[in-house]
Parts: C-alpha cells; sequence; structure tokens
C-alpha cells in the first residue's frame, strides 16, 4: 500500500465535499441539531398541564371542638388550593363540578381536582372522632390515558396536601402519618392500570407509517428519475396528478398492510386493547401515509442523487420524534419549542390515534386532526403533481 495513492484518494473525497457544500453542512450542523433538541426535550420535566380545580368548601369560621380548637377558623380547601405546584399545573379556577368534569371527558383539560362542600368540616370532624368513618376526600376527576401526565398530577396533588398537613401538623398536634385526608381518584379514560406500551403503541404506529413511506417516496423517485423512468412516464399520455395518485393508492395499500401487521402485533404480543374503533384508527394512518407520499415527492425533487435525497430524512424524524409527543408529552418540552410541534403532521395522527386508542372516541371527538391530516395530504400530494407537471 503506498502512502501516496492513499492520501490522494482522501483528498478526492475531501473535494467531492467542497463541490457539495450541502453535504458538507448536512454532517457539521446535523450532528449539532441533534444534540441540542435532544438536549432541550428529553427527560424534560412535566409542565403546563390543564387542571380545572373546584373549591366548594365552606370552611370552618373561628371556634372549636371537643379536643380540637380552630382559633382563627379553617378553610383546607383554599390551604390546598395554595398548596398545588402551579408550574407543574396549569389551574383554571371553575365553580362548577359537573363542568370541570366534562371539561375533561371533551379532552380539553387532564384533570379537575374538586373539594366538596363539607371538605373542612369532615376534616374537623375526623379529627375529633378518629373512630369515624367520615373521611375529608378530595376528588380527582382525570384523564388516564397519559400514565406519565396522570401520574404528574397525582404527585402534585399529593404533595399538597402533605405541604397542608405540615404547615398544620404543629397547631393541631397530629402528624402526618395519621392525616384523615384521602383522595379518590375517578378516571374519565384509561385507569391506574393503563401501561406505557398502552400509551406507546399508538405513536409508534403512526410513526413507523410516517417514516417508512416518507423514506421510501424519497429514495424511489430520486431512483425513478436517474433512471429515466420517471421521464418516460411524464413524456406518456398519463396526467401527472394519475401518476401521483397511481402511486397513492400503491402506498396506501402497503400501508394498510403495514398497519395491520404492527396492530395485530401490538394486541397478541403486548395485550394492548383498542378501546375505539379499529377501522378509524387504520383511517387515520392511512391518511398520515398519504401526507407524507407527497412530501417525499416534493422532497426528492431538490435532490439531485441518493446522498442528498437521505439528507431530507433525519430533518423529517428528529422534528417529529422530539416534537409530536411520540416518546414524552408536549406538556414536558420546554414552552418556546411546544409551538413548533403544531406545524408537524404526525403531532394530529398521534392524538388522533391515541383518542381512538385509549379514550374510545368516534370521527366526531377527532374531526380537527383528521382535516388537518386531510389537508396536509391534498396540500402536499396537490404539490407533488403540480412539480411533476413543471418537471415535465
Amino acid at each position: 500500500m503506498r502512502l501516496q495513492r492513499t492520501l490522494a484518494f482522501s483528498k478526492r473525497t475531501l473535494l467531492q465535499f467542497r463541490h457539495d457544500r450541502r453535504t458538507l453542512a448536512f454532517v457539521l450542523v446535523m450532528p449539532l441539531l441533534m444534540i441540542l433538541i435532544f438536549g432541550y426535550t428529553f427527560g424534560g420535566d412535566v409542565k403546563g398541564v390543564n387542571v380545572q380545580l373546584v373549591n366548594n368548601d365552606f370552611g370552618i369560621q373561628p371556634g372549636g371542638t371537643p379536643g380540637i380548637s380552630f382559633s382563627q377558623g379553617i378553610f383546607l380547601g383554599d390551604n390546598i388550593s395554595k398548596h398545588l405546584d402551579t408550574e407543574t399545573l396549569d389551574i383554571h379556577v371553575s365553580a362548577n363540578a359537573s363542568e370541570a368534569r366534562q371539561l375533561v371527558h371533551d379532552g380539553k383539560a387532564w384533570a379537575a381536582v374538586i373539594f366538596p362542600a363539607n371538605f373542612s368540616e369532615n376534616f374537623q370532624w375526623s379529627l375529633a372522632y378518629p373512630e369515624s368513618s367520615i373521611r375529608p376526600t378530595v376528588e380527582v376527576y382525570l384523564d388516564g390515558s397519559n400514565p406519565t401526565i396522570a401520574g404528574a398530577v397525582l404527585k402534585a396533588v399529593s404533595q399538597a396536601i402533605q405541604d397542608t398537613m405540615n404547615a398544620l401538623a404543629v397547631t393541631l398536634n397530629i402528624s402526618q402519618a395519621h392525616s384523615p385526608l384521602a383522595v379518590s381518584t375517578v378516571y374519565a379514560y384509561g385507569g391506574g392500570e393503563t401501561r406505557f406500551i398502552d400509551y406507546f403503541a399508538p405513536g409508534v404506529i403512526s410513526f413507523a407509517i410516517m417514516m417508512v413511506t416518507t423514506m421510501i417516496t424519497i429514495i424511489l423517485f430520486v431512483n425513478e428519475r436517474r433512471n429515466g423512468t420517471l421521464q418516460r412516464l411524464l413524456a406518456s399520455p398519463a396526467t401527472e396528478a394519475e401518476i401521483v395518485v397511481g402511486y397513492s393508492l400503491a402506498f396506501a395499500v402497503i400501508g394498510l398492510l403495514q398497519s395491520i401487521v404492527v396492530l395485530v402485533a401490538a394486541m397478541v404480543l403486548f395485550n394492548v386493547s383498542i378501546v375505539g374503533n379499529i377501522f378509524l384508527a387504520l383511517l387515520v394512518v392511512m391518511l398520515l401515509g398519504f401526507g407524507h407520499q407527497g412530501l417525499g415527492i416534493l422532497l426528492s425533487a431538490g435532490a439531485k442523487n441518493e446522498l442528498q435525497a437521505v439528507q431530507f430524512i433525519p430533518l423529517i424524524l428528529f422534528p417529529s420524534i422530539l416534537l409530536a409527543g411520540l416518546f414524552w408529552p408536549i406538556e414536558s418540552i420546554p414552552s418556546y419549542l411546544q409551538p413548533i410541534s403544531y406545524v408537524i403532521p404526525l403531532r394530529y395522527g398521534i392524538d388522533a390515534e391515541r383518542s381512538v386508542m385509549l379514550r374510545g372516541w368516534g370521527l366526531g371527538e377527532i374531526w380537527i386532526d383528521v382535516a388537518v391530516l386531510i389537508a396536509f395530504a391534498a396540500l402536499t400530494l396537490t404539490g407533488s403533481a403540480l412539480l411533476l407537471k413543471r418537471k415535465s
């Protein structure tokens, strides 16, 4: 092996990067972009969870009971509310418990924390008569479809109760271990038995369809353009729209088979349950696949070869993985990055899939997500047809 020839080959390879500046920029910038996005999003704490607070507690006016003195009165609902973590919870005060529960049921809030009218009174009674079955109980009406968010809400409520009781311990001469306070958790969706795999599976299904469809479309169109197949198709009597729709139908069949395989595997191997309509779940992933096929055609137009085509794939995948709520809730993403998720189609696909599979929602509840996916598919496929028309 001659060193001179070896160095000549190295020089030739480096010169290729000098002539292909986009590839050089990709090699240098992409790792930096990845570490920045991972660093700012991965493992973040859940913040800004929409919670409805209903405090109907009448409190207790100054006075006393046998063995218990409330010289300044006590308003236990207010005390606990003040200790709730406002960084984790985005608290909205509501006067009506039924309306608060309905907001959770409609997916407009993650939880409703409800203090009943006799909350402080029951607390006073349970301290005076420990053998009594009466206990002051906080109701947490919870959307348990996301175990991470559900756990954060319950932790915040429990911590607020503990902090309140610690503050009252000296005055009332009780210990945290003997606190009579109880939390009643009522699940609107899911439940305490909801596993992370149940929450994770709908996202994986959506992501798999998006990734495979985009990658195959980009590489396929670059190869067909390089081999001259695309030019021959454009020279044929077939219109550009017919070519795009033909490819779309082919990928729809592939996407349908992929979705069925993934859904069956999730149900059989991991016992993932589907509460809603399985055909609606399939429709959502097919719409997501249609849109990303059109996106793949559009991106392939800017690539001269397979190497440049591959560069587009991380630019699509990594923002989708990190900012669309696939691995962790969007609420755990820094607030200044959260608006970006609204322009990522995968977010709407994952949200719709989870709503169907975990909450049992129908088209009436997920129509906004479906409308966004339809608009995305129509926009990218129409753009693909126009682009092919221009190139022809």
